[in-house]
């Protein structure tokens, strides 16, 4: 079963982000990650979720994920990430066909 993880992100940083993104890109696709929708000015349909970038990705499953997320390659990343945005994010079994 496909897994996906839903990012909300508010950066701290905006050049910085797009810096994380553009060198994140290949490390993700080289774990079997899409990149299904982003946007910048998402519609918050209930509750007191406010991101200024939301994201959704999809794995090939949550082990798919996993060794993307805990890899050496996007460890320098994860940590450049956190230092220039605030997020949430989940991880979530869904189907395998998007």
């Amino acid at each position: 079963m496909a897994a996906y993880i839903s990012i909300d992100m508010t950066p701290h940083d905006r050049d910085a982000i797009a810096e994380y993104e553009r060198n994140v890109q290949p490390i993700l696709e080289s774990y079997g990650g899409r990149v299904i929708a982003r946007d910048e000015a998402p519609i918050i349909a209930e509750g007191g979720r406010s991101p200024r970038l939301a994201v959704l990705i999809r794995f090939a499953d949550k082990a798919a994920f996993r060794r993307f997320y805990d890899s050496d390659e996007y460890a320098p990343w994860k940590e450049f990430r956190m230092r220039n945005a605030s997020e949430d994010a989940i991880v979530l079994d869904g189907p395998d066909g998007v």
